[in-house]
């Protein structure tokens, strides 16, 4: 069977774990990256990871080709995309987080590339799904949003709920690790939220969330019933989801564990799992699921109000849920 054909635009953080996971992966070509930065950065930063540590193979550069094993990937430096050659790419992964409307990402398609798939939020214009929970209602979009890591991670979790009891309405809180848009030191910043500007590695940070507004796509009779905020935390790796969710029907705590068991060995198998153990932020990372819900933190009052806990490595979880939505629309389109 023909292996799918991936493009990486974008080789930062989630566009470095993207290709981690599809190295490994059989069924999976990687058939070029482009970003703007020089190449001998490029094969460093994949080779070394100051979180995931160092890669268990030789990364080396050879003129324009990043060689890990029988690997060799080309690299490219191109700020314009009709630059490109991507008459072979199946899906292009848009990891710049900053190419977010369709019109922006039509230029890849003109290029060559099938498909395009935004690994953030987009525009309102973009289509938006996330595995296991509106990846069936995929209909050939060339350009469409795996949304956010939050997203990944919460809306499995909400999808479970909707179908089995119900939601009122819902409270999420993020306590996230600091990324890249943040500073490491007190410093001006762009962003419309004045606390990016304080140093990342010595302050717990609320900011502003899109989670409410992201779920509410998937659950539009939710409208205004949503709140999140996200709290960043002075941690590396890994992001703690606090879901509070009042349900239409009563449960208990041993009910929900079992659903869950269930729903992780069928709906969301790979991408939904539970944690036994008394773990933290640390024992997640470089965990592949989408979400992993903290067991003893579970909590049930008087029957409909819940509160579920669950950790993501909200970089390498994430990345593997958009290699598996990567996967899923080059498979979609071969059955067609």
């Amino acid at each position: 069977m023909r292996k799918t054909r991936i493009f990486i635009n974008g080789f930062g953080r989630i566009g470095r774990a993207a290709l981690s996971i599809m190295i490994e992966d059989e069924s999976i070509e990687v058939v070029g990256i482009n970003d703007i930065y020089d190449r001998p950065q490029m094969r460093y930063l994949f080779a070394y990871d100051s979180i995931y540590g160092p890669y268990p193979h030789p990364v080396t550069l050879r003129e324009n080709l990043l060689c890990i094993q029988e690997h060799h990937i080309p690299l490219y430096q191109e700020e314009d995309p009709a630059k490109l050659s991507l008459e072979n790419v199946d899906v292009l992964l848009q990891c710049t987080g900053i190419f977010l409307t369709k019109e922006q990402n039509q230029s890849y398609l003109q290029s060559g590339a099938k498909k395009v798939l935004i690994s953030a939020p987009a525009s309102k214009e973009v289509p938006t799904f996330v595995m296991g929970v509106n990846h069936q209602h995929y209909k050939q979009e060339s350009i469409l949003s795996n949304s956010s890591c939050s997203s990944n991670a919460i809306l499995p979790i909400f999808h479970i709920l909707e179908a089995h009891y119900g939601i009122n309405n819902a409270s999420m809180s993020m306590y996230h690790s600091y990324t890249a848009y943040q500073k490491l030191l007190d410093v001006k910043h762009y962003s419309k939220d004045i606390r990016r500007a304080r140093s990342a590695t010595q302050n717990i940070q609320p900011l502003m969330s899109s989670a409410a507004q992201e779920a509410e796509k998937f659950f539009p009779h939710l409208q205004g019933k949503l709140t999140a905020k996200s709290i960043r935390v002075p941690v590396s790796a890994t992001t703690l989801y606090d879901l509070t969710l009042s349900l239409k029907h009563p449960t208990t705590k041993e009910a929900l564990h079992q659903l869950f068991e269930a729903e992780s060995k069928h709906t969301f198998k790979e991408m939904l799992s539970l944690a036994d153990d008394f773990m933290v932020s640390r024992d997640f990372i470089a965990n592949p699921h989408g979400a992993i819900i903290d067991r003893a933190l579970t909590q049930v009052q008087q029957g409909d109000l819940i509160k579920i806990s669950a950790w993501q490595d909200n970089e390498y979880g994430y990345a593997n849920q958009l290699v598996r939505m990567a996967k899923y629309i080059d498979k979609d389109a071969k059955d067609k």
